[in-house]
């Protein structure tokens, strides 16, 4: 589960990429993030990606919004 702010969290909600990629600190919250489609472009910079739809379902979920 991660941690994010409620801004972020519809922007989330909204996008109509299909990844986010993702820096995540040691506490589980999002430091950086990056929605695209072109995974391949952006994939060096970040530690993980995910599906936006799995996130989507997350968030759907109880994600911790702060």
């Amino acid at each position: 589960m991660y941690t994010i702010n409620i801004f972020d969290a519809t922007r989330i909600l909204n996008s109509r990429k299909d990844f986010i990629l993702l820096n995540i600190s040691n506490d589980n919250k999002i430091t950086d993030y990056r929605l695209t489609n072109d995974l391949t472009k952006f994939r060096g910079h970040y530690e993980t990606f995910r599906l936006v739809e799995v996130i989507k379902k997350q968030i759907n979920n109880g994600i911790k919004i702060f």
